[in-house]
């Protein structure tokens, strides 16, 4: 199904449509699980759905489908910091522990405080989750228990959260790199809500909800809003039980639509004349380029490390991973963005996202994973553990090494100076990495035993993850 507010003709609403339809047909259509995705510009909305929301009704998905946000609320909780600021009853660089009770211990790094800044852009050194919630997440074998995480979550306290600062030690100075962290995030809302004594839904329905207009994102639903919630279903298409969370609430578990978070889009684009879009843009400041695994990231939006077409400049969010999931993104330097909601976690919708924000091709390579810019020579090893030999197994297209002809399966035999027969693969790699337009000299030996030498400069490449 497609639904469009339209007040001009837009590549990037039409240019994908009927692959779009296809895509969601192919994936959703007839199933007991769907997708919702949303497109908007300066021209307009448009929506695309297919599947149902298996709640015992016969409702199919559409922008109006009820799903459960996840992450996608630490865009909240860092928003309503800086209304709170702008208010006065907060400052940015205020120590978190002048608004928790007396006797609550925050844990410091040689005497530097963590900052509701430092919470609000995850540079303060918390961990992403406990450490009892960490463990659920990496089973020493199997699958992740995602069920036990969520009930983790949903049980945890504000004592809770007292308890676990009052014992954790930071090993990086606040400020110093990002840290992706739903603790940091849970203590920030809460801080806010001490700060301004109304709790945590209230705020987001009063300071973000209501100047939007968006009237069905929060925690607790109408009996009209339940009749359009989704349920979410595990990786075995089981059903999953949804977030009722305490003190994560700042963190995760707001309930939304596609046309709440397409709101919520065009007013940090300024599509939508609204008094929070300055406020919005503030959160759209690079804080940290280190992290591998979100790239550039700001407060708390970030770019996932993908590839940014020249002349845009993407931020995005993703939620969810115990049933539902959710990703929202734009592209600031274009003026548009993209929502896609689903509840289910086969099909994921982080490189959909990305790819029609980014305008790649939609195919189906690009609609697994995301496109990304990389710098290095282009090729991925395995060493064998009784040999020694370091063998190629993968070379990207594109790459310095796809360009000079590089095939699989042959061998190399030095990196630079460095016999590779006594070293591991993490030393390998190290070898090759360093900064674009270094060379890399390998030593290499095909199965017919013929030996050559190969200079590859390291450039930037597309590649996908």
């Amino acid at each position: 199904m497609t639904t469009c507010s339209l007040s001009a003709q837009s590549e990037f609403l039409h240019g994908n449509a009927d692959r779009i339809e296809a895509f969601l047909q192919q994936h959703f259509n007839d199933s007991k699980y769907g997708m919702v995705i949303g497109l908007v510009d300066e021209h307009g909305t448009r929506f695309f759905s297919s599947g149902s929301l298996d709640n015992g009704t016969e409702k199919l998905v559409n922008e109006h489908t009820i799903f459960e946000m996840g992450s996608v609320t630490k865009v909240f909780t860092s928003l309503l910091l800086l209304d709170a600021i702008q208010r006065g009853e907060v400052n940015l660089d205020d120590p978190v522990e002048d608004y928790l009770p007396e006797g609550v211990a925050v844990p410091t790094y040689r005497g530097i405080k963590i900052t509701l800044l430092n919470l609000a852009v995850q540079d303060s050194g918390l961990p992403w989750n406990t450490p009892q919630q960490a463990a659920l997440l990496k089973p020493e074998s199997g699958q992740p228990d995602l069920t036990a995480f969520k009930e983790s979550a949903a049980s945890f306290t504000v004592e809770n959260l007292y308890e676990f600062l009052s014992t954790y030690e930071l090993q990086q100075e606040p400020g110093a790199r990002f840290q992706y962290s739903n603790i940091g995030m849970a203590l920030l809302g809460h801080a806010i809500e001490r700060a301004t004594g109304i709790d945590y839904e209230k705020l987001v329905i009063d300071r973000i909800c209501r100047p939007l207009g968006m009237t069905d994102t929060r925690f607790t639903l109408s009996a009209e809003q339940k009749v359009r919630l989704a349920y979410g279903h595990m990786v075995d298409e089981t059903k999953a039980e949804f977030w009722k969370l305490q003190a994560m609430q700042p963190a995760g578990g707001l309930l939304t639509t596609a046309d709440d978070l397409m709101k919520l889009l065009s007013a940090n684009l300024g599509l939508s004349k609204t008094p929070l879009t300055p406020l919005m843009k503030q959160t759209h400041v690079i804080h940290h380029d280190e992290s591998t695994q979100f790239g550039r990231t700001a407060m708390p939006w970030f770019d996932n490390g993908v590839y940014n077409p020249p002349g845009s400049n993407l931020l995005g969010h993703a939620g969810g991973g115990a049933g539902t999931v959710a990703f929202t993104a734009f592209d600031t330097a274009n003026r548009r963005g993209v929502v896609v909601l689903t509840n289910q976690m086969k099909v994921y919708p982080n490189p959909v996202g990305w790819t029609l924000i980014q305008e790649m091709p939609f195919t189906q390579s690009n609609t697994s994973y995301a496109v990304r810019q990389v710098v290095g020579v282009g090729i991925g090893f395995r060493k064998d553990k009784l040999t020694g030999e370091l063998r190629i197994i993968k070379v990207y297209p594109q790459s310095p090494a796809g360009k000079a002809g590089l095939s699989v399966d042959a061998i190399v035999t030095r990196i630079d100076d460095t016999s590779v027969e006594k070293i591991d693969l993490l030393e390998c790699m190290r070898l090759m990495s360093g900064d674009a337009d270094t060379p890399v000299r390998l030593r290499m030996r095909d199965d017919e035993g013929i030996e050559k030498n190969v200079e590859l400069i390291r450039r930037p490449f597309l590649t996908k993850s």
